[in-house]
């Protein structure tokens, strides 16, 4: 039997069904999808589908399958794990961190996980390899901010990644385009109308593999079935949180249920934002706005050099973010700026910044980069005031902005003929345009191969 005995298949036979399920030769084609939906029904009905066992085994065949990423050493390497007096400790650990949130919570609060990546990368020492996709059940998704803020994910392939690696500290890796065989499997998912293992499996196959992270879940019993997933997979160090409002984020209105992964222990307990030294903010002072938004928040608060200044009460209009609070950062950004809207009427830019702050706090803790949670907070603080965190983002879209130009200067080159040198310029726009159509259900490519001919489907 299957080790948790709520079915009577047995542990090989769910590796098969996983295997096929990971194998786009076999769901590409449409003759196929009936068994391929029966199999991801029967998954849900017989509760394998919310098994440590499952997850873990559905993780591993997954990541076998998807585009490996290469984490190379920063460039700076030396001097970034110098010890200084702005870090609170020496770096102990030096492998990559992720902050990730299973989605369908259905609270649609603001791209916190996004931001406060940003904001960890900004601290000395941290490196951050985010992995997320597009909105599913919120205003503005990971990579909806991204796009919003400059930075061209759609054109990044990871081919070119690892010369991105070598110098920015933030890095994210679009889940579309780093999955090729759960392509095939969305006309399927979105067909069935009921959440299958794919719709809380993306925080568990991050392609770069980091050994440590902050993992959100929307409900209270997946917190130990994450857990002890990561456990199985050889995670190092990790929370699981689930706010008590059923949040897949750390709450900032009150209570967070968490789960302490640390070398194969597992620990149960709860914090709130005292724990931090923030004062708490009910969820809806932190909802989401559009993704444009969203960025010119992210901007005015990274813009910031004393977040105490930030506005307390909801903003009485809308207010534009100043141009010339970024003379000292990239022009690019400058130029950005100016193309974004304003923030809008009713923001609470204060309970934003403290959302933020704890979430990135709890992954610099979770990193070992502070002993406690409140100094975690003050490394947060800090990498924002500084300007770390806003050059932690620049980093990432210029050098992603000059890998994409140096590829595509590369086939330009080595095209020979008039149509060949089109046809480098047009994959680019054909690459963003079909990931700008497609929903939470769609990866890249979309894998065809109709076996069913003179059929219809």
């Amino acid at each position: 039997n299957h080790p948790t005995g709520t079915s009577t298949i047995s542990h090989s036979q769910l590796e098969h069904i996983l295997q096929h399920l990971a194998d786009p030769n076999f769901t590409s084609s449409r003759e196929n999808h009936a068994q391929i939906g029966s199999a991801l029904t029967c998954l849900k009905f017989c509760r394998l589908d919310i098994q440590a066992e499952t997850f873990a085994l559905a993780a591993k065949i997954f990541l076998d399958c998807c585009l490996d990423v290469y984490v190379p050493p920063l460039d700076k390497e030396n001097e970034e794990y110098a010890p200084s007096a702005s870090t609170a400790k020496p770096v102990e650990y030096r492998g990559t961190l992720d902050l990730v949130g299973t989605g369908g919570d259905g609270k649609d609060t603001f791209n916190v996980s996004t931001t406060a990546a940003m904001v960890a990368a900004g601290v000395k020492g941290v490196r951050v390899c985010k992995h997320g996709a597009k909105a599913s059940s919120s205003t503005s998704g990971s990579a909806d901010l991204l796009m919003s803020l400059g930075i061209p994910l759609l054109s990044l392939p990871a081919s070119q990644l690892p010369s991105v690696l070598r110098k920015s500290k933030f890095s994210f890796l679009f889940a579309q385009l780093y999955h090729p065989a759960l392509a095939p499997l969305g006309p399927i998912r979105r067909s069935l109308g009921f959440p299958t293992i794919f719709n809380v499996l993306g925080p568990l196959i991050n392609p770069a593999k980091p050994e440590r992270c902050i993992l959100g879940v929307h409900s209270y019993y997946l917190g130990r079935i994450f857990a002890e997933a990561l456990a199985k997979r050889g995670t190092q160090r990790a929370w699981i949180v689930c706010g008590q409002e059923g949040l897949d984020e750390i709450s900032p209105a009150g209570k967070t249920d968490v789960w302490e992964l640390n070398n194969g222990q597992i620990s149960e307990f709860t914090v709130d934002p005292s724990d931090f030294g923030i004062p708490s903010h009910p969820l809806e002072h932190v909802g989401s706005y559009s993704a444009d938004e969203n960025a010119a928040i992210v901007l005015k608060m990274f813009s910031t050099k004393d977040v105490a200044t930030l506005p307390a009460e909801p903003l009485a209009q809308s207010v534009p973010v100043d141009p010339a609070a970024f003379l000292d950062f990239a022009p690019e950004t400058l130029v950005h700026v100016r193309s974004l809207p304003s923030i809008p009427r009713g923001v609470r830019l204060q309970a934003v910044k403290d959302y933020t702050l704890l979430q990135t706090a709890a992954l610099l803790y979770v990193g070992s980069y502070a002993d406690t949670l409140k100094q975690a907070t003050a490394l947060a603080k800090q990498s924002i005031e500084s300007g770390g965190a806003l050059r932690a983002m620049e980093t990432f879209r210029d050098e992603s902005n000059l890998s994409i130009a140096r590829n595509e200067l590369d086939q330009l080159e080595r095209a020979k003929s008039p149509q060949q040198k089109d046809a480098v310029k047009d994959a680019r726009k054909s690459i963003e345009e079909s990931v700008r159509n497609q929903d939470q259900y769609s990866y890249l490519p979309e894998i065809r191969q109709d076996a069913a001919v003179g059929t219809d489907d």
